[in-house]
């Protein structure tokens, strides 16, 4: 019987120590489309002005579009918080060091939910080339998307 106490008494510190290091807790947001401009503004903010640029010749693309359009709906469905994409790779790494140096501009596409981060698609911009490109995991390759290329000379005045 003792024994049984004692058994029961560990569980239930155990428990107690699992949800005391988790740390603070993360819920749905109540509206959606908030969360998505307070994460676009802060992301916006961290970059360069070129990198920005290349971040709309991204996001006007008909591809990335295709991917997004019915996305946030979809990860919150899944129990998920939102949607976002980062910089990973860039020619002018930025001051903190958080992306890598890189010969393009490379951003992935991501889910965010409370116990992971979930990447489902990875873009590059070649500013030697001024192409865009989604990389195809399958066939490991990079296949060229289509864009605005009216951003092409924002971009060559902006970033020389």
């Amino acid at each position: 019987m003792v024994l049984s106490i004692m058994g029961a008494s560990a569980c239930n510190n155990q428990q107690s120590k699992k949800s005391d290091d988790t740390g603070s807790v993360v819920s749905k947001p109540i509206s959606e489309e908030p969360m998505l401009k307070r994460i676009e503004k802060s992301a916006q903010k961290d970059l360069k002005p070129c990198e920005n640029l290349v971040k709309e010749i991204l996001t006007t693309s008909a591809r990335y579009r295709q991917l997004t359009k019915e996305l946030n709906k979809a990860v919150l469905k899944n129990g998920g918080l939102y949607f976002g994409i980062t910089l990973e790779g860039s020619p002018n790494p930025g001051q903190e060091k958080t992306w890598s140096y890189s010969k393009t501009y490379d951003f992935t596409l991501y889910e965010m939910y409370t116990d992971r981060q979930l990447n489902t698609a990875r873009f590059s911009f070649n500013p030697e080339n001024k192409l865009l490109y989604e990389y195809d995991e399958v066939h490991d390759q990079l296949k060229p998307i289509a864009f605005d290329r009216e951003l092409l000379k924002k971009y060559e005045a902006l970033c020389k």
